[in-house]
């Protein structure tokens, strides 16, 4: 077995020489210490010449910088394997941790027991495939009616076509379940059969589990009608070993999401790549998606990856205008899918998305525009890199050729 390199990220010399040292009496001399930095930021210099690296990041100096600094790097460099170390540990620390791409967690006192067993782990796979974890993209509703559903499932599908990667879609609505009612499915496990199973919840009992909508596009459903489900909630433990088994074998994991408990939309803040606040234009809907993003806010989301989504939209007769939104909800940027009833109703009425039933419409090129977007939020990329052949990309093509001809005529 070829050596494996190991770069550190620590502003503790005791703690490096400390991991030096175990690295060096270990029998198996697979693993070499190569690098050590004072800065997590400092880790691009290295993973450009070794991109497969195993990445371990002391975190103790400053948690949330820390790992807003790991955020950052991990999607550039998917062959690594990162591993966040700490004093103390937290629920919420591990998940953010998770959500920044580490894949494992340690405590400092524990590092030989525990890298011990990362490193076995590692050699016993033989490093076959580096991870990359998949993105959770959840969508909250403002009000009923607004159509999350809608926008969950044609979003999902939209991604799926967009990156050629087979996608979940996740129901978390217990009170009316109405994915597998819009797609027509009625499949053997709900996510309730997987979240029952505890310890061995894993990415071959999810994926195993979901239902198959499309080869490419799986359901978990909801068991809405279970009494026993609606009495006892989910359980969070496992909802947050649920999610991250779903990133493991999904590349997007799309979470429907419309009425959920405190607890699960905080846990939902911190592990989501992407957020969606799905509204209709009324004064009502909009101040709830107000509140809705100061929580998700709060919570730990980051505002940048925060998508308020007027639904039901009519741009140039609507009482409510985009102006009028952007004002009440002091944001710049809000997206809008077109109210368009007579396609969206047909679709529902026959299980269909509307790359199906409406491939030409223009409410399926607004949602092709959304997956383009969602998509470049998702990885921290440019729309001419992430999505170079979509509509919204065009759309911004025309905007700098018509500034370049408007300059020119200037001068």
């Amino acid at each position: 077995m070829s050596e494996r390199s190991v770069l550190l990220t620590t502003k503790e010399d005791a703690f490096a020489k400390k991991l030096k040292s175990f690295l060096d009496s270990r029998k198996n001399k697979t693993l070499v210490l190569r690098n050590v930095c004072k800065e997590i930021s400092e880790l691009r210099v290295y993973l450009e010449h070794i991109p497969n690296a195993i990445v371990v990041a002391d975190i103790d100096h400053n948690p949330s910088k820390g790992l807003k600094e790991l955020d950052d790097i991990t999607s550039l460099y998917p062959r690594a394997i990162f591993v966040v170390v700490a004093s103390n540990s937290s629920e919420e620390l591990i998940l953010e941790a998770m959500r920044a791409g580490a894949r494992y967690f340690i405590l400092k006192n524990r590092i030989e027991m525990k890298l011990d067993g990362v490193v076995e782990h590692l050699l016993s796979v033989g490093f076959k495939k580096a991870y990359s974890p998949g993105s959770i993209i959840s969508v909250f509703s403002a009000g009923g009616g607004c159509g999350a559903t809608t926008v969950a499932l044609n979003l999902a599908n939209e991604l799926r076509l967009l990156t050629g990667n087979t996608v979940l879609t996740v129901d978390l609505d217990h009170s009316y379940g109405a994915v597998s009612s819009y797609l027509e499915l009625s499949g053997s496990y709900s996510l309730l059969d997987v979240l029952n199973r505890g310890e061995q919840i894993d990415k071959n009992l999810v994926m195993s589990s979901a239902a198959n909508y499309l080869k490419d596009f799986h359901v978990l459903t909801s068991p809405a009608s279970d009494e026993h489900f609606l009495s006892n909630g989910f359980k969070y433990p496992n909802l947050t070993a649920f999610f991250e088994a779903c990133r493991q074998a999904y590349k997007y994991t799309i979470i429907d999401a419309p009425r959920v408990s405190k607890d699960v939309a905080r846990l939902l803040a911190t592990i989501s790549g992407v957020q969606l606040i799905v509204f209709q234009p009324t004064v009502k809907d909009i101040k709830i998606a107000r509140s809705v993003i100061s929580s998700l806010t709060r919570w730990g989301a980051r505002p940048e990856r925060i998508i308020p989504l007027a639904n039901k939209f009519r741009r140039f007769s609507h009482l409510v205008t985009l102006e009028d939104i952007k004002n009440v909800m002091g944001l710049d940027n809000i997206c809008y899918i077109r109210k368009d009833f007579r396609r969206v109703v047909n679709c529902i009425n026959h299980g269909e998305l509307l790359a199906k039933s409406a491939p030409w419409s223009g409410v399926r090129r607004e949602f092709q525009k959304l997956a383009a977007v969602v998509n470049c939020i998702n990885h921290g990329e440019l729309l001419a890199k992430s999505a170079p052949w979509s509509g919204v990309r065009r759309e911004f093509q025309k905007l700098a050729a018509m500034i370049y001809t408007n300059g020119e005529k200037q001068q």
